[in-house]
Parts: structure tokens; C-alpha cells; sequence
């Protein structure tokens, strides 16, 4: 069996990189011949070259090329990129070959999608965002900062000033997305998806064909397995992440301010200014590495999750269950499936600080409980952890299932 997996970049730059790379040493190691294709280099050096073959086209990304017009034309539809794995997948067939479609937004475009299913090899396309049917990629209304309930590409989404930047940037947009449905042929001309979370399929089962099949692969969770954290000798409770409004973190900075309790923030982003404006108190430590994230976790109470838009998982809620902190997450979005509202976490009204701030007065007062949730927490997780072992053998599974059709 052989699998060609499709990324924008070689390297890892977010969730969907991280995914896509982190599978391929154990894919290969499984024994399948697995072909990394990517547009934006550099590629990621821990990649086996000897038993994963890779491929970079060496091409910009929509915002790093210096030409904004050769950026507009080709962020629609690529012609260089479709050539390049037209070339690629003439050295394949379509009986043993799986085609993994990880992120095609930022670089390759949907014209890849189309060469594949053209020359009949079968497609599968893990659902790392909305973008296979949103426009903008969130279900989301960005200046608004609320859940969008338009129909996607229907005149109501047209017409709406949902864009994080601005509307025209939104109606190029539009046209990227009629060019991807129209020639790309994502999402109609594909069958196979894979989600990662129940709360992500939910909201896109009924905008995908009706013909379309899931698979729910988890995403896997490289940490080791510690001790559990003594979350009731912390003070900290703590956001990990982007610091953009969507991530909600203004929301935390009010409620932690409400609440009057210790509030840490890991990440950087266009809201740093709100943040410290809204509570001064506030530490905003900027971004930390794998080590300074684990470390800021274990010197936690709790990690707030109060995200305002979708998302399709929320890794780092699932990362601090497996070191026994428990999380308080909004109810608007998917990582709610990953706890136990009172058990292993605590849920609030998405974009209302003064429900996160009773919860953190809850687990601020009462350390007990939040040891008690941290402890389910950690149990519950590591009674099905999303190893990287796990994640490779459901997609193999995956795979063997989708060749075996038809045949």
C-alpha cells in the first residue's frame, strides 16, 4: 500500500502540519511507501528521507510571496502545483494508492484535489478546519466575533462582512471558493473525509454531499506519561494559544479579572494589548516551546479553553488532561467534547465572563475539587490516549478500508 499525503507546508507551522508530519515516520515504519508532498519548504528535518520519500515544490505561501498579484492568482488555482503531482502520481496506480489530503489552502490549492480524483485515485481529506466548505475557514463571523448560521455560499454568506480583514478581501474569497467547488471539486467530487472530533462532523455532515463517508482519527497527543500535576498547591490558571479575539482570550482576561485570580497567558497575537488593558494583572508570558508549554500546564490550576469560535478539536485541553489538569472550555466549540462537564472539567457560556468567572472563583476557593477533576481527568485520558501509535493504526485501518471499496 502506498500513500501520497498532501501538505502546504514540509515543516511544521500549526495543528494540520503537525498532524500530517508526525505521521509519516510510522506510516513508513508500518511498512507502507509513503510519498510527502509539499509546496512551502523548508521540509521538517526529522522526517526518515531513507524510508519516507519527499517532495517540495519550493513555492511561496499566499503571504509570504512578494508579488500580491502572482499571490491572488495562483492562492486561487495553481496550475504548477496540479503539474507537479500529475507528474508524481504517473509512477503510481489507483489499487494500491491512497491519496491524503492534509491543508491545501495556503499553497497548493484545490487544483491538486482535482488531478487526483481525475486520474481516479481515491481521496481522503482530514478536516483539520471548515474550509472544504466555509469561505473563510471557521463557520464564523469575524468582526462580529460570533458563530456565522449562513449557508455557505449561499447570497446571505456572499453578502455578509464575515472577514477577519476586510469585505474585499472576503469576495476574493468567495471566488477561491467557487473555483474550488466548481474545478477543484472539493467538497463534491470527494467521498472520504476524516474528522477528529464529534462536535466538528456535526457541523459539517450536513454541508458535505450526501454521499460523503467519515472517519474519526484522533489527533495524536505526543506527550509523556508523568505523574499527575498537584493542581491544588497551583495559583495559575492559564490560556495556551493564539491571541486572537476568535480564541477568546479578552473573555478570560475580564473573567479572571471578575474573579480575581492569578491569569497566565501562553501565546502572542493581535489581542495583547486588549488583554493588558482589560487586566493588568495579567502575565502574558509570549510564545514557549514544547518544554515551556508542558511547564506552564503542570504550574496550573486549571486551563481555560474560552474559545469563541468553532475549532475542530482543542489539543491542548486533551494535553493537560494527560497531565491530570482539568480545563474549563466554552460550550460553542469543540473541545467540549473532551471533557466531562463537572467530572474532568467545567463548561461555561461561550463569550460571558461572568459565567468563566464563577467557574474560576469555583476551582479558585475550592482546590480540592479541581484536584478531584484533575485526577479524573487523567485517568479518563490515559484509559484511551491518543498516542501516536493509536493515530497511525486507525489511519491505516482507514486506508485498507477505502482501497478495499470496489474492488
Amino acid at each position: 500500500m502506498r500513500v501520497v499525503v498532501l501538505n502546504d507546508y514540509g515543516h511544521v507551522n500549526g495543528g494540520a502540519s503537525q498532524v500530517a508530519i508526525s505521521s509519516l515516520n510510522p506510516l513508513a515504519d508500518a511498512g507502507l511507501e509513503v510519498i510527502f508532498v509539499s509546496s512551502v519548504g523548508p521540509v521538517a528535518h526529522t522526517i526518515n528521507r531513507e524510508k519516507v520519500k519527499t517532495v517540495n515544490f519550493g513555492f511561496h505561501d499566499l503571504l509570504n510571496n512578494p508579488s500580491r498579484f502572482e499571490a491572488s492568482i495562483r492562492g486561487i488555482w495553481d496550475p504548477r502545483c496540479a503539474d507537479r503531482l500529475r507528474a508524481i502520481l504517473a509512477n503510481c496506480n489507483t489499487v494500491d494508492t491512497i491519496v491524503h489530503l492534509h491543508g491545501w489552502m495556503k499553497s497548493l490549492s484545490s487544483s491538486v484535489a482535482q488531478v487526483a480524483t481525475s486520474l481516479g485515485f481515491k481521496v481522503v481529506c482530514t478536516l483539520h478546519d471548515y474550509f472544504a466548505v466555509c469561505p473563510n475557514g471557521g463557520l464564523y463571523n469575524f468582526p462580529e466575533e460570533r458563530a456565522c448560521d449562513f449557508q455557505p455560499m449561499s447570497l446571505d454568506c456572499i453578502t455578509s462582512n464575515c472577514d477577519a480583514r476586510s469585505y474585499s478581501q472576503k469576495l476574493w474569497r468567495i471566488g477561491r471558493q467557487a473555483i474550488q467547488q466548481s474545478l477543484g471539486g472539493i467538497p463534491g467530487k470527494l467521498i472520504y473525509f476524516i474528522t477528529v472530533s464529534d462536535y466538528s462532523q456535526s457541523l459539517l455532515r450536513p454541508l458535505l454531499p450526501s454521499t460523503a463517508e467519515f472517519f474519526q482519527v484522533k489527533n495524536p497527543i505526543e506527550i509523556d506519561r508523568l505523574a499527575p500535576t498537584t493542581v491544588s498547591d497551583n495559583r495559575a490558571f492559564t490560556f495556551i494559544g493564539r491571541l486572537s479575539p476568535e480564541k477568546g482570550p479578552a473573555t478570560f482576561a475580564a473573567a479572571a479579572k471578575l474573579a480575581s485570580v492569578n491569569a497566565v497567558f501562553v501565546g502572542a497575537g493581535s489581542e495583547e494589548q486588549r488583554i493588558a488593558s482589560i487586566n493588568g494583572s495579567a502575565k502574558l508570558l509570549g510564545w514557549r516551546d514544547r518544554h515551556g508549554v508542558v511547564q506552564a500546564i503542570r504550574e496550573s490550576r486549571a486551563i481555560i479553553f474560552p474559545s469563541r469560535w468553532h475549532e475542530t478539536q482543542g489539543m491542548v485541553v486533551l494535553e493537560a488532561a494527560a497531565l491530570g489538569v482539568p480545563a474549563i472550555v466554552s460550550d460553542s466549540c469543540a473541545a467540549r467534547d473532551a471533557i466531562i462537564d463537572g467530572e474532568t472539567g467545567l463548561v461555561f457560556r461561550s463569550g460571558d465572563a461572568s459565567d468563566l468567572a464563577s467557574k474560576l472563583e469555583l476551582l479558585d476557593r475550592t482546590p480540592e475539587l479541581a484536584a478531584i477533576m484533575g485526577k479524573r481527568a487523567y485517568e479518563n485520558y490515559w484509559k484511551s490516549p491518543s498516542t501516536l501509535a493509536l493515530h497511525t493504526g486507525q489511519l491505516i485501518a482507514c486506508y485498507q478500508e477505502i482501497l478495499g471499496r470496489d474492488k
